[in-house]
């Protein structure tokens, strides 16, 4: 049995990824926090301050932490840097052998860092894992499906619009809507998560399959779940690269702080997922290392979450 921390425990992924831990039952589970909340229940929070790094390595040595799973919602710089930080932290301490750098999402590559800041900050945990001595794995899962059910669907997660809004009716199909891409739910990509933990031996990245579909088989499963035809438009990949996408109505994204406008972000990560960057080609799987965690399917989701509404 093994002691990891969290880091980022109390955010919308990280919650999901403790409470999968939790569930597992193997190890005990620690949350490193900024600030620990006013929160009456069995899990221990440990109060870091990311800027030092000296003194984040010993909280982690003094609580014997062999792992570290970072979930930050990395939205800044200053935010990547926290992580970055937290790796040499886990680097300096005595107990602490791996770590889990934060992404849960697509496979950043270095031509993605014009489109989009989050591959920055990606590659830049990803630098600093390497230059240390630690074990390190990065989570590459595609997208999310709980967007397709929220609000209905149980989850941590924020409201975030990709491609399809049920509730609203609409979609913005990048192209003909038909590349293929990879869908999981948080808690399922949380379940896999909480398995890496028992492996003997990490890669440095760890890819989840789920579920292979398109865009437009999400809309076809939520115009079935609504009873209706939805607005839909497909957008061309040229307008999406040059930053533009015909939302009707558009939500911030967090991303804003970098200077970009909340369309443009939108538009470049359609063009990301409509040209294939959401899309595992990797045969080393974790669904092939754990084929007992069954996968919720996109029309589960959909059907269970807008079924008669």
């Amino acid at each position: 049995m093994g002691i990891i921390a969290v880091a980022g425990g109390t955010g919308s992924v990280g919650q999901t990824i403790v409470e999968a831990l939790v569930a597992h039952g193997k190890h005990n589970v620690l949350i490193l926090t900024r600030k620990p909340p006013n929160l009456v229940n069995q899990l221990t929070y440990l109060a870091v301050d990311y800027d030092d790094v000296g003194a984040t390595a010993k909280t982690l040595e003094a609580a014997e932490v062999d792992t570290v799973i970072c979930a930050f919602g990395i939205e800044s710089d200053a935010v990547s840097e926290a992580q970055v930080n937290l790796i040499r932290a886990a680097d300096m301490s005595g107990s602490t052998k791996r770590f889990v750098v934060s992404g849960y999402d697509m496979l950043f590559k270095e031509e993605h860092i014009p489109m989009i800041p989050t591959a920055k900050w990606a590659l830049a945990a990803t630098r600093a894992a390497e230059e240390s001595s630690l074990e390190y794995t990065r989570v590459v899962n595609g997208l999310f499906l709980d967007y397709y059910g929220l609000p209905h669907w149980r989850s941590h997660l924020k409201p975030w619009v990709n491609a399809v809004n049920v509730a609203r009716k609409w979609a913005v199909l990048p192209g003909d809507g038909t590349t293929k891409m990879n869908f999981i739910t948080s808690q399922d990509m949380a379940r896999f998560v909480a398995r890496l933990m028992d492996l003997a031996k990490w890669s440095p990245v760890s890819f989840i399959a789920g579920q292979t579909a398109s865009f437009k088989d999400i809309l076809q499963l939520a115009e079935r779940a609504r009873g209706e035809r939805f607005s839909v438009k497909n957008e061309s990949l040229d307008d999406l690269r040059n930053g533009r996408i015909s939302f009707p109505e558009f939500e911030e994204t967090g991303l804003e702080s970098t200077g970009q406008s909340t369309e443009h972000i939108l538009a470049l990560f359609h063009f990301i997922s409509g040209t294939g960057g959401y899309t595992i080609s990797s045969d080393d799987l974790l669904d092939t290392q754990f084929p007992d965690i069954k996968i919720t399917t996109a029309a589960e989701v959909i059907e269970s979450s807008w079924r008669h509404r």
